[in-house]
């Protein structure tokens, strides 16, 4: 898999939160995803498979205003990242940079690594 094609799939993430439709996103069925604002024990508990992580973030997605995409990295391994900044709902903003595994076009693995307190209070 090349580069490109891995930086599209990590756009078609950035622009399923900003269009609030995740249905566009790639992940694959079993893929996993760690993020702060899990509410089943933040980063230190997985997301697992595509249905779950699709709930996850159609249960955010009412508190994103916009996001504004900032950059794209490559990484060893299939490992790519996006850094974007999202504005929030109740007026703050989220500063991201979220890692992913790519395969045939699939997200694999993501990790969320961001300051959730924007978030949550």
């Amino acid at each position: 898999m090349n580069d490109n094609a891995r930086k599209q799939t990590v756009k078609a993430y950035f622009d399923g939160i900003a269009a609030k439709d995740m249905s566009r996103v790639r992940w694959a069925k079993d893929a996993t995803l760690r993020t702060p604002l899990n509410p089943a024990g933040g980063e230190t508990v997985l997301i697992r498979g595509r249905e779950a992580i699709l709930a996850f973030f159609n249960s955010i997605l009412p508190a994103v205003r916009s996001l504004k995409f900032l950059h794209y990295y490559t990484g060893d391994g299939g490992w790519v990242a996006g850094q974007a900044e999202i504005s929030l709902a109740n007026g703050k903003m989220l500063y991201v940079l979220d890692a992913f595994r790519v395969e045939n076009d699939e997200i694999i693995e993501q990790q969320n690594h961001y300051d959730p307190r924007p978030a949550t209070g």
